[in-house]
């Protein structure tokens, strides 16, 4: 008599369903609605997460960075816009150097520049990509681990160099 179990996780694996007194495989349109549902919640989520985000690294831009680099990020005198911070999000050490500013602070032309070290990682990741929204730049989001990587270091604004 046929096994009317699968390994799970096997290569031969086939949901099985109980008619009448048999076991029969799944019809394929159905394992392939399942799969198609379940690519859409998860599209949903991720979805929602991101939308979260952004709403996130907008009001996070206001409360803390709007005041001096503008709305959108366009300065405010004396500060700078950040017109130039684009090219920075492209490279690993140009996107290292945003997350040390963020932490840590930097001291330039205009003045001291604050650290965010109190904000939490997710918080930093967004306001991150909320700048890169901001300036128009395609390139890879930033995520809580990208932040987490940095902290601890416990540097001063005047450390932070350019790379």
């Amino acid at each position: 008599a046929p096994n009317p179990t699968a390994v799970v996780g096997s290569a031969h694996e086939v949901p099985r369903h109980r008619r009448g007194g048999t076991v029969t495989a799944a019809p394929a349109s159905a394992r392939a609605a399942t799969g198609r549902v379940a690519a859409l919640v998860l599209a949903l989520l991720l979805g929602l997460f991101a939308q979260g985000q952004a709403v996130q690294g907008e009001a996070l831009w206001k409360r803390l960075c709007a005041q001096c680099h503008g709305g959108r990020a366009q300065g405010a005198r004396p500060y700078p816009g950040l017109e130039a911070a684009a090219p920075l999000f492209r490279t690993p050490e140009g996107r290292r150097y945003l997350v040390l500013v963020l932490l840590y602070g930097k001291r330039g032309e205009a003045g001291l520049m604050p650290g965010f070290p109190q904000l939490d990682d997710e918080e930093l990741a967004a306001l991150l990509n909320h700048l890169m929204a901001l300036l128009k730049v395609r390139a890879e989001p930033f995520n809580p681990e990208d932040i987490k990587r940095e902290r601890g270091q416990n540097l001063a604004p005047d450390r932070i160099q350019r790379a």
